[in-house]
């Protein structure tokens, strides 16, 4: 028997199999931040709410890395190596 609604969800469908023990739902419309709601008691606007709290961290996340990817291929077209320093390949622009 499984022990949550959470559990049970995972265990039917292989799509659902990585859902979150507990949703982060930022805040919103004058209500605080909820930190840690159990999946199993969230409503589906908390849902809705987490998922574009997380979609909003993705998307600083895909910024960070593709800046560090175009700083990285920066580096090795100036011929720098991987021990070299981003300080010392372009310390002298700053």
């Amino acid at each position: 028997m499984f022990k949550t609604i959470t559990e049970s969800l995972r265990k039917k469908s292989m799509s659902l199999s990585d859902l979150p023990d507990t949703v982060r739902v930022p805040g919103h419309g004058g209500n605080p931040t909820i930190e840690g709601l159990r999946l199993d008691d969230a409503s589906v606007d908390d849902l809705a709410f987490s998922i574009q709290g997380l979609e909003t961290d993705l998307s600083h996340i895909c910024g960070q890395l593709n800046a560090l990817r175009k700083l990285h291929d920066m580096a090795r077209a100036r011929g720098a190596l991987g021990v070299d320093k981003v300080s010392t390949i372009f310390g002298g622009e700053v």
